[in-house]
């Protein structure tokens, strides 16, 4: 059995593209997320991943009052500038 490392577990996150974007109550943009890993590890508003998945999958209209809009992988690379 194979102990994850977190860069192995990085590496595979970066390979899954399921972009959103996160807005606040004022619906202004505040980030532009590959994955619910990325975005859970990066942000500063404390969201987990299951939140996260939860609002994308409309179980829940948000989570820690922002919400969680999916945009196209074009989209994503021109938030990101690739």
């Amino acid at each position: 059995m194979t102990t994850w490392t977190d860069e192995m577990k990085e590496s595979v996150s970066k390979q899954w593209l399921n972009p959103f974007v996160v807005l606040d109550y004022k619906n202004e943009i505040v980030g532009v997320y590959r994955n619910s890993k990325q975005c859970e590890r990066e942000s500063e508003f404390g969201f987990s991943s299951m939140g996260i998945r939860n609002c994308l999958n409309k179980k829940t209209k948000s989570h820690r009052g922002f919400q969680f809009i999916r945009i196209s992988v074009d989209e994503y690379l021109e938030y990101v500038g690739e």
